[in-house]
């Protein structure tokens, strides 16, 4: 909800509960300033987790085509090949909304100022470097997979393999805009003491 929403909710008297709203999650407001790779976070992951539905399909159909005949040659590729597409390319929506895995039983009780203290240090020094690194090798790689039009070998599908090698460097660098959103956020959070 904008800023001119809410406004206009106060001048009409109506209370908006922000909780039922979703308003109070993290990923909805603005933490640092960062608008442009947090909507285009969200876009690329809102785009990309139609690939679960097309994941599904496909393995359903496998499944329905063995039990009544022949298996589909090419169904298991695809779906590692979709999977691979939704991994690599929802992996920045996954980080702005909170949503790796960490192992945080102790994280959640300290205060936000070191929780924000401690993930700008776990960006700056770690997160940014290696997706940086693995982003400058994958580019390399996806450009000449690209150049050459490689396939999947390991069958007869003939699945164009350079389309995920060419997915790499693009969820890769989408992750590096979303991890360096998330450092702004987290110094922020260690200036003011809390989230925004």
């Amino acid at each position: 909800m904008s800023d001119l929403e809410t406004e206009i909710a106060a001048e009409y008297g109506v209370e908006i509960d922000t909780a039922a709203a979703g308003i109070d999650e993290p990923w909805n407001t603005d933490r640092g300033g960062i608008e442009v790779i947090n909507a285009a976070s969200e876009g690329l992951g809102r785009i990309v987790s139609w690939l679960g539905l097309a994941l599904m399909v496909t393995f359903v159909a496998d499944v329905l085509f063995r039990k009544f005949g022949d298996s589909i040659s090419w169904a298991n590729d695809l779906g590692y090949f979709l999977y691979s597409l939704h991994f690599v390319l929802g992996a920045a929506f996954t980080l702005k909304r909170n949503g790796h895995i960490r192992t945080d039983f102790v994280y959640r009780n300290w205060p936000a100022q070191r929780q924000a203290l401690t993930d700008a240090i776990v960006y700056a020094f770690f997160f940014i470097p290696s997706l940086t690194a693995a982003l400058w090798v994958s580019t390399g790689k996806g450009k000449k997979s690209f150049e050459l039009r490689e396939e999947v070998i390991t069958s007869n599908s003939g699945l164009p393999l350079w389309i995920l090698k060419v997915a790499l460097p693009v969820g890769l660098f989408m992750w590096l805009l979303q991890s360096i959103s998330e450092l702004v956020k987290s110094i922020r959070a260690v200036r003011e003491g809390e989230w925004r």
